[in-house]
């Protein structure tokens, strides 16, 4: 046995005469140990930042919080977890020069830095036994769970992206017939969102009439559901909206997951602020202006809380409520992302020429910026 200045330990098979057999030295297992503690805490608070400040997604966030904590939480389990930081050697180490290759975006920074942890936390598996046993099992599960979240961010990052310019929500109980010829002029009009909204249909016929509509509709415009997720889900819905009293968020996301589309009526600040904390994907606001779309509408709370929400919130917020060609402007220089109507358009005579003078008129808007 030759110690190869507390590196390696080597010896010679000598009932097989083979090759020398190099065997790490505990300081050389604490050293791999320390360096891949290091590399999958630091990939994982990469990935967590990126959640918290860019992609702004709070419950992800914490998810790869907890996983970091717990993972860093297993050094108080190791004998003698001094010797971690006796044995570094980061000066020395060979591999500190190696080149990694330039991210240009989110996504590829958030890939590279799952792959980071997750070997790291492969190598944790395999090296750490040989202190700990039972790390070997523990590592193994913090490498699935990091395959489990990255399946969730990357679902979350490839969620489609939504342009709320213009979002229709269609007049309840219409005939499938009639419904079908609005909505396609409406969308040659311009409408980038549809929305189908039955409060007096069975869940059946609320079924087959979604079925239909989301035939129609092209793969650049979006389809929501009113209120029911389980006509959202059986139709292959992008989404659905969701009112106060409809069933929390967090059950919704739990049910639709990460890849689907959840909207929140929001009528206050307060509201707006926790339907983003929720994971909403975008937030209804109003009524701004008086309206006869919704009965139960509720008090006008004017162009002054888009801006007051936009301040606070950094999710799309779509304005609703009493907005017409007359005064989309107003909605939009407030600070909305979009505005969504029921009579300006589903109850005028020509669909096409109202959605049409609607779109014209945010298009001018725009322009001028």
């Amino acid at each position: 046995m030759v110690d190869l200045k507390g590196k390696f330990a080597k010896f010679c098979d000598t009932k097989n005469m083979g090759d020398p057999v190099y065997m790490p030295s505990r300081q050389s297992i604490y050293r791999i140990i320390d360096a891949n503690l290091n590399r999958a805490a630091e990939g994982l608070r990469v990935i967590e930042d990126a959640l918290r400040f860019v992609i702004e997604e709070k419950k992800l966030t914490e998810k790869i919080k907890n996983l970091r904590h717990l993972l860093l939480g297993e050094i108080k389990n190791l004998p003698e977890n001094w010797s971690l930081i006796i044995s570094r050697e980061s000066e020395k180490d060979v591999g500190k020069d190696l080149k990694e290759q330039p991210r240009e975006k989110i996504n590829e920074l958030i890939t590279a830095n799952f792959r980071r942890v997750e070997e790291a936390e492969r190598s944790l598996e395999e090296y750490g036994k040989l202190i700990l046993p039972s790390w070997g099992e523990k590592f193994r599960q913090f490498r699935f769970q990091t395959y489990t979240l990255e399946k969730e961010v990357k679902v979350k990052l490839k969620k489609r992206k939504v342009d709320y310019t213009l979002y229709a929500i269609t007049e309840s109980s219409l005939k499938i017939e009639e419904l079908l010829e609005k909505v396609k002029k409406i969308i040659k009009g311009g409408a980038s969102v549809i929305q189908l909204r039955e409060k007096n249909l069975s869940s059946k016929e609320f079924l087959l009439k979604a079925v239909e509509l989301k035939k129609i509709i092209p793969s650049d415009v979006t389809f929501i559901i009113n209120d029911r997720i389980d006509i959202a889900l059986a139709c292959d819905a992008d989404g659905v909206h969701l009112g106060q009293e409809d069933i929390p968020l967090s059950f919704a996301r739990g049910i639709m997951g990460e890849g689907k589309i959840i909207g929140i009526s929001t009528h206050n600040l307060k509201e707006a602020k926790e339907a983003k904390l929720q994971g909403a994907d975008y937030i209804g606001v109003g009524p701004i202006f008086p309206t006869s779309g919704k009965k139960d509408a509720g008090t006008p709370k004017g162009v002054k809380i888009i801006t007051a929400i936009k301040n606070e919130v950094k999710i799309p917020v779509v304005a609703i409520g009493g907005i017409s060609a007359e005064n989309v402007q107003e909605v939009l220089k407030a600070g909305a992302d979009g505005v969504a109507v029921i009579s300006a358009i589903f109850s005028q005579k020509d669909v096409l020429k109202a959605t049409r003078e609607l779109y014209n008129k945010i298009q001018e808007f725009r322009h001028n910026l």
